[in-house]
């Protein structure tokens, strides 16, 4: 029998053949135990059972440790079902056992190799020998676990370890206490974040208002409030060129002559047509690709009642102009109108100056150059300014 099973592990014997021999084998035991009688012997100790297995799934591999042959009377066998597909591996003293199930697989673990038996003693036969001693007993629960191994395992596997099923494998599971903690940390942070965002906004703000006055260098009447009807009379001036001067905007007749802008004769002659502020912008150019010169530019837009006023005030500071040294050329520009009336005064510094009229203000654009660098280039810079100037303000 054991020669069987290892052709049947092996794979050298099919199930079929093997249970043709196996009933051969088997029914040559029985017919040899019946035979030949053997006078009874004294009981003998028989190996402690395995504790019974139960059966917990219907294809699993059931391990049955080796039979010790039966002592005293002898058992008639019973008859094997052999109508299952399962092969059942038998060892060759085997003990009569219920069908088993016809979806599982047993596995019988070979028995240990026979002892000699004492002198005086014949052998044990095939079939064991009768007796009526006692009933087996079961194995103790320290007993060594036997060998689980199937037929096929050996050392070029690894060993069989129980797998871990369902809830198991996920022992760990995240508290609810710490996920609340955790969104408690994220709160107070974004807390933070917005007062931290909040203080830095109303600090920069205040810092704006407070640093805006120490950047304005004129005083405070070098200005008035943007709600003067004359605010938009200097919104339509158009950037000079050079670096802009920090006073300009809405200026005081009197401011004027503080700044250097106008003498004290050309303020009396505003004052006297009733004029209180002007539109003006002024710059430093610096020497560059148009020219070496460092030339002044300066635009004022008087405000006056009527057309005919500017007209009048026109021709009064013409004449001042004149009267002080500078010197009316007629020879127009090209591209400037014939309305604009050109001065020259050729001395420390060069002045060039336009005037003309533009509906009921009074337009007046003055250059000058400190030393006579180039005279080209503070032409150039005159009428640049001037035909920007025609743009928003036409001549008529």
């Amino acid at each position: 029998m054991r020669k069987l099973d290892e052709e049947l592990a092996s794979g050298r014997l099919s199930a079929d053949d093997y249970r043709v021999r196996r009933d051969q084998v088997l029914s040559s035991a029985v017919s040899y135990s019946e035979s030949t009688p053997q006078p009874p012997q004294p009981p003998q100790p028989t190996p402690p059972q395995p504790p019974p297995q139960q059966d917990n799934s219907a294809d699993s591999t059931q391990v049955i440790a080796p039979i010790s042959p039966p002592q005293g009377t002898p058992q008639p066998p019973q008859q094997q079902n052999f109508s299952a597909e399962p092969t059942q591996a038998v060892s060759p003293n085997w003990q009569a056992r219920p069908p088993a199930d016809p979806e599982r697989t047993q596995y019988v673990a070979n028995p240990p190799a026979p002892q000699s038996p004492p002198a005086g003693f014949p052998a044990s036969p095939p079939g064991g020998f009768p007796h009526s001693g006692p009933q087996p007993v079961q194995q103790p629960w320290n007993a060594p676990e036997s060998d689980v191994s199937p037929p096929w395992g050996g050392s070029d596997f690894p060993p069989i370890s129980p797998v871990a099923q369902g809830p198991e494998a996920f022992d760990d599971k995240p508290s609810k206490g710490k996920g609340k903690a955790v969104w408690i940390s994220v709160a107070v942070v974004v807390v933070l974040v917005a007062a931290g965002l909040t203080i830095f906004l109303t600090t920069s703000g205040g810092d704006d208002d407070q640093a805006g006055p120490t950047t304005t260098q004129a005083p405070p009447t070098s200005s008035v409030a943007s709600n003067s009807p004359n605010q938009a009379l200097l919104d339509k001036i158009p950037p000079t060129e050079g670096t802009a001067d920090g006073q300009s905007g809405l200026l005081p007749v009197t401011r004027l002559v503080d700044l250097g802008i106008m003498d004290s004769g050309e303020a009396a002659l505003l004052s006297g047509r009733s004029v209180e502020e002007v539109a003006w912008r002024g710059s430093q150019r610096q020497p560059d690709a148009s020219g070496p010169g460092n030339e002044k530019i300066s635009v004022t837009v008087i405000p006056l009642d009527s057309s005919a006023t500017a007209t009048a005030l026109a021709g009064q500071l013409r004449q001042y102009y004149v009267r002080n040294g500078l010197v009316l050329i007629n020879d127009q520009l090209p591209n400037i109108p014939p309305q604009v009336v050109f001065h020259k005064l050729v001395a420390s510094p060069i002045v060039y100056r336009g005037t003309w009229v533009s509906g009921n203000n009074l337009i007046r654009v003055n250059v000058t150059q400190g030393d006579l660098a180039d005279e080209a280039a503070l032409s150039g810079a005159y009428q640049r300014t001037v035909r920007s100037m025609l743009l928003p303000y036409p001549a008529g």
